[in-house]
């Protein structure tokens, strides 16, 4: 990565590769089959100190997305934003206002709060104890927290649907795997049936190129192997 960025003839551009955050807004985009420009943005790396990308991300975070005059960060807004502008061909949330659309975005919360947030206090206090701190305390209630938050991702599958909401592919679905490969990666045992629906995903074409164009050699040998955020 350059002080310049890349130029595009699309309106579409996602800052960042390499984490488990950033593979969501990325397959999203695949799923719908968007063109768009992927910056190759790295946590932690030279990458995000320059004064161009501080000018995209004054937090220095990934990932980021523009659309046009649009800039957002966080990846459940970028995906759930998708969703919304781009659901002429491919619909990856119910209609916005309807009963459906609930009790989507109420998984989509509860996977960011009950799923996401005990994961990032694994990878603050046991991968990254330099800048937060140790507290093996703090890992294994998280651990533990976990566990039983994902017990209602294993209740929902128990009865043997597909997907989690309405029989469709959705928003909550990317945000729910990720966090199940999250939990993988920190050898948290998943029970049976979550374990099969992750397996399902991963078949989908748009998430195995996602994960071909997140975890490129470059981005996890700068990570040192480490596919958290």
């Amino acid at each position: 990565m350059t002080d310049r960025l890349s130029d595009s003839q699309s309106g579409l551009r996602l800052w960042g590769l390499g984490t488990v955050r950033t593979i969501r807004p990325l397959w999203a985009l695949l799923e719908l089959d968007l063109v768009f420009t992927h910056e190759e943005i790295l946590t932690r790396t030279p990458s995000m100190e320059t004064d161009v990308y501080r000018n995209v991300s004054p937090r220095q975070k990934i990932p980021m997305f523009d659309d046009g005059e649009l800039r957002i960060g966080e990846s459940a807004a970028i995906c759930l934003y998708l969703a919304d502008r781009y659901r002429d061909s491919v619909t990856l949330a119910p209609n916005a206002g309807s009963a459906a659309r609930a009790r989507h975005d109420e998984l989509c919360w509860f996977a960011m709060t009950e799923m996401d947030s005990l994961l990032y206090t694994i990878r603050r206090h046991e991968g990254l104890p330099l800048v937060y701190g140790e507290s093996q305390v703090a890992v294994d209630a998280a651990r533990d927290y976990f566990i039983r938050s994902s017990g209602e991702i294993e209740r929902r599958l128990s009865d043997g649907r597909m997907y989690l909401v309405d029989g469709a592919f959705s928003v909550a679905d990317i945000l729910v795997k990720s966090c199940l490969d999250w939990a993988s990666i920190y050898k948290i045992e998943l029970p049976e049936a979550s374990q099969a629906y992750a397996h399902r995903l991963s078949e989908r074409p748009a998430f195995q190129e996602a994960m071909k164009q997140n975890f490129t050699p470059k981005a996890m040998a700068a990570l040192a192997g480490d596919p958290t955020s």
